[in-house]
């Protein structure tokens, strides 16, 4: 409840102020020629500190999907001085969290803890990027659990759904495959793989540190550069992977045995120049589909009655984005289920909505906006995407203001540009006894659920 007062008196005080005097907080440096971010939070003793990697799983070889998720995750499995049962013990002695996040075009290495822990934390996890030897033993165990999750996907039909659209959806990119990998990209990934991936990242890849705390959390700068040894110098690479989007439309049945549920998405993959406009991106896809009073949950929900819930998204990354809707049915419903989604979608194409739905979707999605940002580290994930994708961060500040001036005329533009039914990918997952019905609307192109695992 603090958190909550604090951020709406901060976005109270935003809107009355200029974005210069709110950047104060925010602190750009370099640290032996790497670029530095500080925001400054003296309410408590901790610190959240990132790494941030100009390059992810784009920089894997096209039969090792998931060598680079592979790697960071294994980061902490052992070093020629610790095991791994020691560096989680040395690591949970000081109470410091650690995670990763790798996408197609860039990587994270996120680490928590007590300001007062952070210098013997930071050599431990330096040591790591230094030192890790990804030991046999321990490749062979996480493989295997990699490859357990995996076949488990059965019975998930919600998970392998998100997993089947992306790879269809994305089809015709260099985006389409998960960045964790498959099981055959899985087993050809070695111990050498791991270390010369990690070379790579330590050598050439450029790097940006985000942190979060109080300026004793400043000290990391002495670790950072004696520990990690890293430098900004001419190998900075960083991954820039420029494409022609191009839909891979139709119908898709992923076909699993004995599915009591359908799982339904829509969607299609963007190109850079449709996602040059976030915010319209984001209220169009909220409007459709973000929360219990969107166009899609009142009509898929409460007036029809046929899924507990529907969703809407619409983003981009630096170099491409994605569109799509998400939601699921009883088997018998899904050809009553695609209907209503075509004609909510069609009347938002053709400008025909109410002017309260419209605005009460402005004033929700401008309350809610605040609320993203309770934890200090979520505002420090949001600079790391603004740099990541080069936009400026007066656009977070700006934000409200900027939905606000939307018009409905964008929104049925906006909408009919991601969300135009032939454009679509369209993936159906469930038993295949649904190619009956479906095939009454076209073209079903069906494929088994183990070409996704």
């Amino acid at each position: 409840m603090f958190n909550r007062i604090v951020i709406l008196l901060f976005f109270c005080i935003l809107s009355k102020s200029s974005y210069s005097q709110v950047s104060k907080n925010v602190k750009r440096m370099s640290w032996d020629n790497i670029e530095v971010v500080w925001l400054q939070d003296e309410r408590f003793p901790v610190y959240n500190l990132v790494f941030y990697f100009a390059d992810g799983a784009l920089s894997d070889k096209r039969k090792r999907y998931g060598e680079t998720d592979l790697m960071f995750d294994m980061l902490s499995s052992g070093t020629r001085r610790f095991s791994q049962r020691e560096i989680s013990d040395n690591l949970e002695f000081y109470g410091s969290d650690f995670s990763t996040h790798v996408t197609h075009e860039y990587s994270l290495f996120e680490v928590s803890g007590l300001v007062k822990d952070i210098v013997p934390t930071l050599k431990q996890i330096c040591h790591l990027f230094r030192d890790a030897t990804f030991p046999k033993r321990e490749l062979v165990k996480e493989k295997r659990q990699r490859r357990n999750r995996l076949k488990n996907l059965i019975t998930s039909h919600g998970s392998l759904a998100d997993r089947a659209f992306r790879e269809l959806s994305m089809k015709f990119s260099p985006f389409s495959k998960p960045v964790s990998g498959k099981l055959s990209s899985l087993k050809m990934i070695k111990q050498k793989h791991l270390k010369d991936k990690l070379d790579y990242f330590n050598k050439s890849v450029k790097k940006r540190i985000y942190i979060t705390g109080p300026k004793s959390s400043l000290i990391s700068k002495e670790i950072i550069n004696e520990e990690c040894r890293w430098s900004g110098g001419e190998n900075n690479f960083v991954r820039k992977q420029a494409f022609k989007s191009k839909t891979n439309r139709g119908v898709f049945l992923i076909t699993v045995p004995k599915a009591n549920q359908t799982q339904l998405r829509i969607g299609k993959v963007l190109s850079k120049n449709e996602i040059t406009r976030p915010e319209l991106l984001l209220f169009s896809s909220n409007f459709l589909g973000g929360g219990f009073t969107s166009l899609l949950m009142k009509a898929v929900r409460v007036e029809a009655g046929l899924s507990y819930g529907v969703g809407a998204f619409a983003a981009g990354q630096k170099e491409y984005g994605r569109s799509g809707i998400s939601t699921f049915t009883k088997n018998k419903q899904i050809n009553q289920l695609l209907s209503v989604v075509k004609n909510t979608l069609k009347n938002v194409h053709m400008n025909r909505f109410k002017n309260d739905d419209f605005e009460r979707s402005k004033g929700y999605l401008i309350g809610s906006y605040p609320f993203s940002f309770e934890k200090s580290s979520d505002f420090l994930r949001q600079l790391i995407s603004l740099d990541h994708k080069e936009i400026d961060y007066k656009y977070f500040y700006d934000l409200p203001n900027i939905i606000k001036k939307i018009t409905r005329e964008e929104v049925s533009k906006s909408s009919k540009n991601l969300f135009l039914w032939k454009d679509q990918t369209i993936v159906i997952v469930g038993p295949k006894s649904l190619y009956k019905r479906l095939k009454k609307i076209g073209k079903i192109k069906v494929i088994p659920y183990q070409k996704f695992l």
